[in-house]
C-alpha cells in the first residue's frame, strides 16, 4: 500500500518539484549568464550558502509554501474520508508526505549544490585541485536539517489556513526583537543553520543549534502528527468557523504584508548596525574566518589564505625558478620542498623563516617582483641553515651581518634589475659619512640595536656580502657557512671569536674583507655626498598636554622629496625590536599616555624614512619626564 500513497503523494506535489527544477535551472542559466564556465572561484561557492543568501530564500519559501497545504488539503478537499477507508492508516500516511515533501523541496537546494560542485571540477587549477567534498557533505546536512525544521513549522501552523503567513512573519519579528535581548535565541533561526563557520579549512558543526533545531523540528512534528490523527478536530473547526469571511482574508493580507515589512526593515536595519563597528557603547569586534588554500610545487608546499588566490599565482608560478637561482649560487642539494606560509609574517618584516619553513605576508606584497624578492630572501635563510647544520644554525641566526646580508644580496642580484639596490647603498654610505658603522657593533646585533638599528645589517651586510664575493668568489659564502658549521668547530665561541673561526677555516682573511668593505662604503660615500649632506638630522623636543607627553620633531633644513621623518618609541634599551611601538610619521608631536611611560623615561629614536622604505635612524635617546 506504501507504493501508491507514494506515487499519489508525487503527482500532488508535481507543481512543486517542476517549480524546483525550474529554479535549478534559473540558477545555472544565471550562473552561465554572469562569468563562463570553468571560472568559479571555490571561495565563491559559501557566498550562496550565507543566511540572506538566494539559496537559503528560495529552500525557505518552497518549503513553507508547500508545508502549509501538504495536510489540510486532504480535510479541506474532502480526500481524508476515503483515504481513511483504505486499508491504511493516517500515521502511515502522515510519514509518507512528509518524506515526500521533504524529497522534493531538497531537489533545489541540492540540485543546485551538485552544480555547484561540477562548476568546482571544471574550475579547479593546479592551485585549487581539490573538490572539498567533505565541505560540501556538511553543508548538504545542514540544508536537510534547515528544511525539516522549516517544514515541521509550516505543518505546525497549517490549521490557521490562510493565517499561516501572517503567524509566520509575526514569529520572525518576534524572533528578531528577542534576539537583541536575548542572544542564544539566534540558534532558533533555521536561516542561521547554514552560515559557514570555519576552523582553518573544516566546516565546524554547529552542534548547540543543529540539536535545538532538530529537537523543535520534533515538537512541530508531534503537534502537526496529533491534528493530522484527528485529536483535535473539533477545535480546529471552531477555529476555522471563526476565520471565514472575506474581511478576515483582507484583514490577514494586509497584516501579512505589513509585518514582513517590519521584518525587513528590522533585518535592513540590524545589518546597518553589524557593519558600523564605531557606534554604541563599545566596540563591536568580529573574528572572521577564512578557508586556507594549499599548493605544492617541485620546490614548495604552499598554504595561504584561499581569497588570496589571484595574489598568489604570480608567486607560486615563479617559486621554483627562485629557488634554483638560490641554490645554484649556493652550491647545495634541492633537499626536501620548503614549507611556506603565505598567511602573514612577524611583525615589521615581511618574512621570516626557520628550519625548513618560511612565513611571508602575502596580503602586504604589491608586486609579482616583490614577491619573488622576499621568496629568494627567506629562502636563502632556509638554504643557509642547511648548510650550517642543525646544531650552527642557532649561532648563524646571531650572526645577523652575515646572515641578513647574505639573504639581502641575493634578493637584490637575483631578483631586482640592475639599480634597484641604490637605496641600500645610500643608507650604508650615509651611516659611514656620520662615522656609525663600527665593526664591534656589527658583529654584535645586542649592541647595534641598543645604540641605533638593528635593520642596518641589511645595507651593511648586503655590502659586506658583496666586497666577499668579488674578491673570492661566489663559493665564498657557502665555504664560511660550511666552516661555521663544522663538527670539529670549538664550542661556546660567540661573537668576533666565532666569525674569526669561521672565515679562517674557510681560507678568507676575515680583516681583509673588513678592509674591502670599509673602502667600499668610502667609495659609495664620495659618489653620494651632495644627498648625504642634503639630509637633514631631526632631534626631538618634549611637548606636554594634560597628563599626555609627546615627541615633536625639529629638522633644520629641507626633507628631500619622497622622505619622510619618523619617531618610535621601545620601553628600556634592551627592548626588542618587534616590541617597538611606531614608526610614527610626521614631525608629530607623537604622544606618550601615562600607561606608555616607564618608570618616567621616554627611549625615542627619530629618522628619515626613504622613499622604499629604509630608514636611516639617529641614535636613540632618553629623556626623563616625571
Amino acid at each position: 500500500m506504501i507504493r501508491p500513497l507514494v506515487a499519489k503523494e508525487v503527482r500532488d506535489q508535481r507543481p512543486f518539484l517542476w517549480l524546483a527544477l525550474f529554479f535549478v535551472a534559473l540558477d545555472v542559466l544565471s550562473d552561465l549568464w554572469t562569468e563562463p564556465l570553468g571560472f568559479a572561484p571555490y571561495a565563491d561557492t559559501f557566498e550562496r550558502f550565507e543566511p540572506d543568501g538566494d539559496l537559503s530564500l528560495m529552500t525557505f519559501v518552497l518549503t513553507f509554501a508547500l508545508g502549509c497545504g501538504l495536510l489540510v488539503r486532504e480535510q479541506d478537499d474532502r480526500t481524508l474520508e476515503f483515504l481513511d477507508a483504505l486499508p491504511t492508516s493516517r500515521w502511515t500516511l502522515f510519514w509518507v508526505k512528509l518524506l515526500v515533501a521533504l524529497a522534493t523541496v531538497l531537489v533545489f537546494p541540492l540540485g543546485t549544490t551538485l552544480w555547484m560542485i561540477f562548476h568546482q571540477v571544471v574550475s579547479r587549477t593546479s592551485l585549487e585541485p581539490g573538490l572539498h567534498l567533505e565541505v560540501m557533505a556538511v553543508a548538504s546536512v545542514l540544508r536537510v536539517a534547515q528544511v525539516l525544521t522549516v517544514l515541521a513549522l509550516a505543518l505546525a501552523l497549517a490549521p490557521l489556513r490562510r493565517l499561516c503567513w501572517t503567524a509566520l512573519a509575526v514569529l520572525m519579528l518576534g524572533q528578531s526583537i528577542l534576539e537583541d535581548r536575548v542572544p542564544w535565541l539566534s540558534a532558533l533561526n533555521p536561516f542561521r543553520l547554514t552560515a559557514p563557520r570555519f576552523e582553518g579549512t573544516t566546516w565546524r558543526w554547529p552542534v548547540e543549534a543543529l540539536s535545538l533545531q532538530l529537537s523543535v523540528a520534533c515538537v512541530l512534528l508531534g503537534l502537526a502528527l496529533v491534528q493530522f490523527l484527528g485529536w483535535g478536530e473539533r477545535l480546529t473547526a471552531a477555529v476555522q468557523r471563526r476565520l471565514q469571511g472575506s474581511w478576515m482574508g483582507t484583514l490577514a493580507t494586509l497584516a501579512t504584508v505589513g509585518l514582513f515589512l517590519a521584518v525587513f526593515v528590522r533585518s535592513m536595519g540590524n545589518d546597518g548596525l553589524k557593519e558600523d563597528t564605531h557606534d554604541g557603547e563599545g566596540p563591536q569586534v568580529e573574528f572572521p574566518t577564512t578557508a586556507t588554500a594549499q599548493a605544492t610545487t617541485g620546490r614548495y608546499e604552499f598554504s595561504y589564505p584561499a581569497s588570496l588566490r589571484k595574489h598568489a599565482e604570480p608567486l607560486l608560478d615563479g617559486a621554483d625558478g627562485a629557488f634554483e637561482k638560490v641554490r645554484t649560487f649556493l652550491g647545495i642539494e634541492a633537499g626536501v620542498p620548503i614549507r611556506a606560509d603565505l598567511s602573514g609574517s612577524a611583525r615589521h618584516t615581511a618574512g621570516t623563516a626557520y628550519w625548513n619553513t618560511l612565513r611571508m605576508n602575502l596580503a602586504g606584497l604589491s608586486q609579482p617582483e616583490e614577491g619573488l624578492a622576499v621568496l629568494g630572501h627567506e629562502t636563502t635563510h632556509v638554504l643557509a641553515q642547511r648548510i650550517a647544520g642543525v646544531e650552527a644554525a642557532p649561532r648563524l641566526t646571531t650572526m645577523k651581518l652575515l646572515s641578513e646580508g647574505l639573504a639581502s644580496y641575493v634578493e637584490y642580484r637575483f631578483f631586482y634589475a640592475p639599480g634597484a639596490e641604490e637605496e641600500y647603498q645610500l643608507i650604508a654610505a650615509a651611516a659611514r659619512a656620520r662615522r656609525e658603522v663600527k665593526t664591534e657593533d656589527l658583529l654584535d646585533l645586542e649592541k647595534l640595536a641598543a645604540e641605533r638599528d638593528e635593520n642596518q645589517v641589511y645595507p651593511l651586510g648586503r655590502a659586506f656580502i658583496e666586497v666577499l664575493v668579488r674578491r673570492h668568489g661566489d663559493g665564498a659564502p657557502a665555504r664560511v657557512l660550511t666552516a661555521l658549521g663544522r663538527k670539529d668547530a670549538p664550542e661556546g665561541l660567540q661573537g668576533a671569536l666565532a666569525w674569526q673561526d669561521a672565515f679562517q677555516t674557510a681560507g678568507i682573511d676575515l680583516s681583509q674583507v673588513f678592509d674591502d668593505f670599509y673602502a667600499y662604503l668610502d667609495e659609495q660615500v664620495e659618489r653620494r655626498r651632495e644627498v648625504i649632506d642634503s639630509l637633514p638630522r631631526p632631534r626631538g623636543a618634549v611637548e606636554r598636554e594634560s597628563e599626555q607627553v609627546g615627541i615633536r620633531a625639529i629638522v633644520d633644513g629641507t626633507v628631500p622629496e619622497g622622505w619622510e621623518v619618523v619617531c618610535r618609541f621601545r620601553s628600556d634599551e634592551t627592548s626588542s625590536v618587534r616590541t617597538f611601538d611606531g614608526p610614527y610619521y610626521g614631525t608629530g608631536p607623537h604622544w606618550r599616555a601615562p600607561s606608555d611611560i616607564s618608570e618616567g623615561k621616554i627611549w625615542y629614536q627619530l629618522g628619515l624614512r626613504a622613499p622604499q622604505g629604509l630608514v636611516l635612524y639617529e641614535p636613540w635617546t632618553m629623556v626623563r619626564v616625571e
